[in-house]
């Protein structure tokens, strides 16, 4: 039973990097020459090749973005499999969406030489444009941050409770 838990997890990821890489086909074949207004005055879609990381950092240095990725993705696997027993179903979901969102940009480098990216909320606010990925990461990242702030505060409760 363990074991499809853990499966779970994996078999997440992929359907979540299934479903950016779908999304940004999409993007490719339909808005790479031009822009989509979503929301007038707030968000749209407009296709962008980043070969940097965040905020386009870096842009040119692809394979050693590629290799950063992997080792990060891998320190995540292996650091979640040694410590599986402390993640609830609330933090492995969080982990499963930093999985995929890297996993996914990852192969995007990897494939294409670029991370395909799409959203631009930039006539709401001064933001760099982003992808499903990047918001997978960043929720994800938030997430466990949150879990792991409220298992600490659970923690010291128990241990003034026992005093």
């Amino acid at each position: 039973m363990e074991k499809l838990k853990r499966i779970g997890v994996y078999l997440c990821a992929g359907i979540l990097v299934a479903i950016d890489q779908l999304i940004k086909l999409f993007v490719i074949n339909n808005i790479k020459d031009n822009s989509i207004t979503i929301i007038k005055g707030f968000l749209k879609f407009w296709y962008c090749e980043n070969e940097g990381v965040a905020f386009s950092i870096g842009d040119g240095h692809v394979p050693v973005f590629i290799v950063v990725n992997l080792i990060i993705i891998v320190g995540l696997i292996i650091y979640y499999e040694t410590n599986k027993k402390m993640y609830n179903q609330i933090s492995k979901m969080f982990f499963t969406m930093v999985i995929a969102g890297g996993t996914s940009n990852l192969l995007d480098r990897i494939f294409r030489g670029y991370v395909v990216d799409f959203i631009d909320v930039n006539d709401f606010i001064d933001f760099a444009i982003f992808n499903v990925a990047d918001i997978f990461i960043v929720c994800g990242i938030i997430g466990m941050i949150t879990c792991l702030i409220i298992k600490e505060i659970k923690d010291s409760k128990k241990s003034i409770a026992k005093k």
